[in-house]
């Protein structure tokens, strides 16, 4: 392959934007189309950069340019009949997150792979946080212990009144908090912990009609561990979605954040920390936080040498199928477990 792909977008709202000056600055990459309804903005686009080819359908561009990787990052409820055109066209393809709106809006891209494997990734850049990274391998060494309890939340300071935008309208996102922006603590607590059994869920809408602005749910996991997550975008005094994440241990305990891990090993009988700017590696361009420039720099590497980019939609299927099942047991006041999982 080339050492610059090409690669085309479809949908320049903030995420559109985001990818493409990061991947406009790796070396490895070259933003040769976008696609966008909209055309106001479209025209600045054609203007401020007119080496780049435009267009109002995705179609046109999957025909006209000829393109090495395509980024979906229009609002969710086109995610999936995007990536099944790529699926079609044999063009590897990055999905931003979650995957779709449902568990059955899904199943045809899960389906289509299956028969016709397409290198693809799915946007669940918390992966590439280096406090995630950390507290990833720490739960993966064993050094825990068997364990026991975890509570999770993720918050932020986002709704006080009627929301505006695809967002708040349940066809267009597939729900409100839990769905556009938890779902990350979801991926999050599956690739530490592993496949969920169980969940139970409560869900409450205050400022929104349509969606959910407040989400408190029972997890169990395959492997024993049990415990909650709370999340809402309504909850005063965090300016940037935070997470955290405390799990408990037969031999100490982890706290892990954005920001920090603590560590408490019975051992020591003392708490060990790690800031992030212990554990940063530089990257070379930051644009919204290091952990996007990753995650791009990781999907370039995987088009090019031709492997699986080890966070797939199989991945995003298993977060959508939490998700939905945490909607479905708030919906009907009893859990969810098996094969609805």
């Amino acid at each position: 392959m080339a050492e610059k792909i090409n690669v085309g977008i479809v949908g320049m709202g903030k995420m559109g934007i985001l990818h493409t000056g990061i991947l406009n600055s790796l070396n490895g990459a070259n933003v040769k189309a976008v696609a966008e309804k909209q055309d106001l903005i479209l025209k600045p686009i054609r203007q401020l950069l007119p080496s780049i080819g435009t267009y109002s359908n995705y179609l046109d561009m999957i025909k006209n340019e000829n393109l090495d990787l395509i980024y979906i990052t229009t609002p969710t409820s086109f995610h999936i009949n995007i990536a099944l055109d790529c699926v079609d066209n044999s063009i590897p393809f990055f999905v931003e997150k979650p995957l779709g709106i449902s568990v059955d809006d899904c199943k045809p891209l899960i389906e289509a792979i299956q028969k016709k494997p397409v290198i693809n990734m799915i946007g669940y850049s918390k992966r590439f946080v280096d406090t995630f990274k950390k507290a990833k391998e720490i739960i993966d060494s064993g050094v825990l212990g068997e364990l026991i309890y975890f509570n999770s939340s993720m918050y932020v300071s986002q709704l006080f009144s009627k929301g505006k935008g695809w967002r708040y309208k349940k066809e267009a996102s597939g729900g409100g908090v839990l769905s556009t922006l938890a779902a990350h603590l979801v991926d999050l607590l599956i690739w530490f912990f592993g496949d969920v059994s169980l969940v139970e869920g409560h869900t409450k809408s205050y400022y929104s009609k349509d969606v959910e602005d407040f989400v408190h749910a029972y997890l169990l996991f395959e492997g024993g561990l049990e415990g909650y997550m709370d999340t809402s975008w309504s909850v005063r005094n965090y300016r940037l979605p935070e997470i955290k994440i405390e799990v408990h241990g037969e031999k100490g305990m982890l706290v892990v954040t954005d920001d920090y891990i603590k560590i408490y090993g019975d051992q020591e009988s003392r708490w060990k920390t790690y800031y992030k700017q212990d554990l940063y590696e530089g990257v070379e361009f930051d644009l919204g936080g290091p952990e996007y420039t990753r995650e791009d720099m990781h999907m370039i590497e995987s088009v090019k040498q031709g492997r699986d980019s080890g966070l797939d939609i199989f991945d995003g299927f298993k977060a959508q199928k939490v998700v939905d099942g945490i909607y479905k047991s708030a919906s009907t006041k009893s859990a969810v477990e098996g094969d609805e999982l």
